[in-house]
């Protein structure tokens, strides 16, 4: 038996909102509901992409200068890997996670009111996507650095403290 998947085309705000208002029987406050609980998953994976930033960053605080004494490439990868890692932290923070409150935008059209919303999700879903992307970038580098230390053992001189 043959499953078929129809690909749907993207709706533009204007629709969506349309449908979600239809699906919701015209009733704003369970259609604001639909889109709010797209906002929280859109906020929870976001959260996830901070804990892997979280990650980098405690990682680099306990091996980071094991991993940069091994070369001067290896130094190099870490620190930009770093770098980019808390830049995305930065990136998803200002474009993801900021908050507006949707009852300050609504207007007297509750039509209009979720084309806002949900032209806002859109745009978070996009940076979330791009955020993504960066910190994926920064995990290369910084997964380039290690393996470079692995691939060039040293016995260890530093001192236990």
């Amino acid at each position: 038996m043959k499953s078929e998947f129809i690909e749907c085309p993207l709706l533009d705000s204007k629709t969506e909102a349309k449908r979600v208002l239809d699906m919701c029987q015209g009733n704003l406050e369970a259609a604001m509901g639909v889109i709010e609980r797209q906002f929280n998953t859109l906020h929870n994976r976001a959260q996830v992409l901070f804990s892997f930033c979280g990650i980098v960053i405690t990682v680099t605080g306990f091996s980071g200068r094991l991993i940069a004494g091994t070369n001067p490439v290896a130094q190099g990868s870490i620190v930009a890997g770093l770098g980019i890692v808390i830049g995305c932290a930065f990136y998803i923070f200002h474009s993801v996670m900021t908050l507006r409150w949707a009852s300050q935008r609504l207007g007297s059209d509750p039509e209009i009111a979720l084309q806002r919303l949900i032209h806002r999700r859109n745009h978070k879903t996009a940076a979330y996507r791009r955020g993504g992307y960066i910190l994926f970038v920064g995990l290369i580098l910084y997964g380039t650095a290690i393996a470079i230390m692995l691939m060039n053992p040293i016995a260890l001189a530093v001192p236990a403290r």
